[in-house]
């Protein structure tokens, strides 16, 4: 089984969204571009907040954007987009969100290999730092060769 990875150009620095909705579709820019996603995926992460709220905010400024796997996720993948403004998902802990992470599986064991991977590198406090400090292309390849264990 191949591994997912994080692609450098899966990372997108600064973009400017007006709304939680947008700031998904943003977010999920590189995996549909990518072929690992379709539109119904995006509008499956959508769905699941307005049903579920805004459970996907997991820390402050945080969000991993998912839905279950399904036909709309073709390849395994995730993605990490900084937002220039942060933006409101309605969750009055975790509120404002200026990083999100779209995460897309076609599988549960798929699913849990990432999140694993993510987990251990959200976890550590400098690292969100430095997501959110990141503003050139190097930064973001050496953002991704960690993410991978690329050493």
């Amino acid at each position: 089984m191949e591994i997912p990875r994080l692609l450098p150009d899966q990372i997108q620095l600064k973009r400017h969204a007006k709304d939680w909705q947008t700031a998904l579709k943003l977010a999920a820019e590189p995996l549909l571009a990518g072929g690992y996603i379709t539109t119904e995926y995006v509008q499956n992460m959508i769905d699941s907040v307005n049903k579920l709220g805004p459970y996907i905010v997991i820390s402050p400024g945080l969000a991993l954007g998912h839905a279950r796997p399904s036909s709309a996720v073709k390849k395994t993948g995730f993605s990490i987009t900084t937002l220039d403004e942060a933006v409101k998902f309605g969750n009055k802990d975790n509120d404002p969100v200026d990083l999100i992470v779209i995460l897309a599986s076609i599988n549960d064991v798929d699913h849990l290999t990432l999140l694993k991977k993510l987990v251990s590198f959200l976890n550590d406090a400098k690292n969100l730092s430095r997501l959110r400090q990141m503003d050139t292309q190097k930064e973001a390849i050496q953002v991704a060769q960690q993410i991978n264990g690329d050493f």
